[in-house]
């Protein structure tokens, strides 16, 4: 059964009043789109009510990480503590699979809910059901590699919804496959660190910190994310001088490039030492004394610190900025109104006439869009097939030399001649995580390299377009009343940066991908996009994760035919053949590929177009509105133009009042951290 309700430093912390600033900043969002409504801005008031519902899904996402075997999942069954409804975990102590052998198959993300769920999501995006138990009793990686490729290969993720006390708090937790223990499981793990707040990354203590282990931990830790490092105390070992001064210098001094340990709190480095196996127990018998002497307790403390703290006001600062930038619109707009009661009745009508053909063309500019999208779609297919095949030359290229360097196991045995069906598996699957490899590296560099300048140059080019249509209603504004908009009021709102955040959010797969005004720029928000993008979703974008999966079978099958002979030169033999068979392979997967990639660039651009379409003409059905507001307004009879203007002048207060409100949810959210 589930364990009784736990205490968690995070919980308590976020329970008791870390969410504050949050629900603070939601009210002056809700407080600003009840005036956009009042004033029928209808786009605006959507616009608010997306920035509210962003700000409420946003979660705290967590990842543990390291080498395999270091005690990862018992940690996070420890973490995850109590439940908020009783689950039968059928005997297991967690949601997490524990065993003496690496057992986590890939990354598992949970997140809150009451009833539990799993879902495994495929590379191709496709998704499967699974019980909780099927979890529990099917998750766990074969001890033959080639058993869990077959089934595991094509899983990407798990999606657990589970009822941890934890996660209602609005922490996604993601429990990692073990660095090193398989290139793709380590990829995803890659992946995932980009989409963290803050990675923790475990090492055990009677094997610490390996120069390999430490190496591969700081490459995927995503650009930006917090690191806490964790050192799992395992039998009963006691944290003392010794031990302290070791992990000090091999870490902080060692690889930070830091100081020599002299005694200071390596808490103060974000290092600590928890007996992940005591605080599992204690946590899961309710035992409170228990969890503090495991160095959980402490812990937790600090990780809360920073969630509440520093976390949670860079990513409330990114609402509040896109909400600040709406409400200049809707400012703006009360001005328009305002000048609009002003202006001289006749002079207006004539105005109207000839803006009508100006207001026709503004709704006829969308039409573009499409043209453009299918120019920057070509190309993009065009340049990733040709860099595409540009790779499999140089794999062809390096195989023969690489292959030759490597010994095969049982290559070295005696009666070598016996085992030569085992040396055709291994020369296959050295064959298979070499091309694998330069694949996966190609995704992180070479294809966003590819994709970087063009998207760049795209996204520049709608916002072109898009600054265009917002000059040309400035015109319009100025033409009817002569308004005009006032250069020292401060940031306009600006579809651009809504452009941006589409593009952004489809490449990465991330909904909350909005980014607040001059955040980097823009060229930064979608360089930073394209390469996320390129960490992980080229993968999946060009079907590669199948193909080359499945070659060690293929190829050991092929291998086992005219190998029979003496054992002089029969490995030679064998790496000759498994080189030729492979090259027969590499020769056609270019045009193999060609289809998938022509596929998957077309469904990603089609789908940035109806993001980005939809924008820019919602934008002008907004602004249309809005001139037919102000020439309605400008017909009012007199007494109507008094109520107006009262309205007008109650929608600043409001707005001012919201503004104010937002700017302190931001003080307390400082305050807190």
């Amino acid at each position: 059964m589930n364990p009784p309700e736990a205490s968690s430093a995070i919980v308590d912390a976020i329970v008791g009043g870390g969410r504050k600033p949050q629900a603070d900043a939601v009210a002056a969002i809700e407080g600003l789109t009840k005036i956009a409504k009042n004033l029928d801005m209808a786009q605006t008031a959507n616009n608010l009510n997306d920035v509210r519902d962003n700000l409420l899904s946003d979660t705290f996402n967590l990842i543990v990480m390291g080498r395999f075997k270091t005690g990862k999942s018992t940690f996070l069954n420890a973490l995850l503590g109590g439940t908020t409804v009783k689950i039968d975990l059928g005997g297991h102590a967690g949601p997490m699979v524990v065993d003496d052998l690496p057992a986590t198959a890939t990354l598992t993300g949970v997140r809150y809910a009451e009833e539990p769920y799993i879902k495994a999501w495929h590379f191709d995006k496709t998704s499967q059901s699974w019980s909780m138990d099927e979890y529990l009793r099917g998750s766990t990686l074969d001890t033959d590699e080639r058993e869990s490729q077959a089934r595991f290969g094509h899983i990407r993720e798990f999606e657990m919804g589970f009822p941890a006390r934890l996660c209602q708090a609005g922490i996604v937790v993601y429990d990692s496959p073990g660095l090193d223990e398989h290139d793709t499981r380590t990829m995803v793990t890659k992946e995932a660190t980009n989409r963290a707040d803050a990675a923790i990354v475990l090492y055990r203590s009677d094997v610490l910190m390996g120069q390999g282990e430490m190496m591969n931990a700081v490459s995927l830790i995503g650009e930006g994310t917090r690191v806490f490092t964790v050192v799992n105390l395992f039998g009963g070992r006691a944290v003392d001088d010794r031990l302290r001064k070791f992990v000090w210098n091999r870490y902080v001094r060692d690889q930070l490039n830091g100081p020599d340990y002299t005694g200071q709190d390596l808490a103060t480095q974000d290092i600590y030492f928890i007996d992940a196996e005591l605080a599992r127990a204690a946590r899961y018998s309710g035992d409170a004394a228990g969890v503090e002497r495991s160095g959980l307790l402490h812990f937790e403390q600090r990780l809360a610190s920073f969630l509440l703290g520093n976390r949670q006001y860079i990513h409330l600062n990114k609402f509040v900025t896109l909400a600040s930038q709406h409400s200049t619109v809707i400012e703006q707009q009360i001005d328009q109104r305002q000048t609009a009661l002003r202006a001289d009745q006749a002079k207006l009508r004539e105005a109207q006439e000839a803006i009508l053909p100006k207001l026709a063309a503004i709704r006829s500019r969308p039409a573009k869009l499409p043209r453009l999208f299918s120019r920057y779609k070509s190309r993009a297919e065009a340049e990733i097939k040709v860099a595409f095949t540009s790779l499999v030359a140089e794999i062809r290229r390096d195989l023969p030399g690489h292959i030759e360097g490597y010994s095969l196991p049982s290559g070295e045995k005696f009666m070598k001649a016996l085992n030569q069906k085992k040396m055709g598996q291994e020369a296959a699957d050295e064959i298979s995580r070499f091309v694998r490899s330069r694949v996966e590296d190609w995704s992180q560099g070479g294809a966003a390299d590819v994709l970087r300048p063009l998207v760049t140059e795209m996204v520049e080019e709608v916002a072109d377009e898009v600054a265009t249509i917002e000059r040309k209603f400035g015109e319009i504004h100025l033409e009817l009343t002569g308004w005009q908009v006032d250069a020292n009021a401060g940031p306009v709102v600006s579809t651009n940066e809504k452009v941006v955040s589409a593009v952004a959010s489809v490449l990465v797969g991330n909904p909350l991908g909005a980014v607040g005004a001059g955040a980097g720029g823009w060229r930064g928000a979608v360089g930073s996009a394209v390469g996320a993008f390129g960490t992980g979703l080229v993968l999946g974008l060009l079907g590669i994760s199948s193909a080359v999966v499945f070659w060690p079978v293929a190829l050991a099958g092929a291998l086992l035919f005219g190998l029979i002979g003496g054992g002089i030169g029969l490995e030679k033999r064998i790496k000759a053949k498994a080189v030729e068979k492979t090259d027969e392979q590499l020769q056609s997967l270019p045009d193999q590929m060609a289809l998938v990639i022509s596929k998957n660039i077309a469904d990603k651009f089609a789908e940035i177009e109806e993001e980005v379409t939809k924008l820019v003409t919602d934008l002008i059905d907004e602004e249309e509105r809005n001139v037919r507001e102000v020439v309605e307004l400008n017909r009012m009879k007199q007494e109507d133009k008094e109520r107006t203007q009262q309205t007008l002048t109650d929608a600043t207060a409001a707005l001012a009042r919201s503004r104010v409100a937002l700017q302190r949810a931001l003080t307390l959210a400082q305050q807190v951290g």
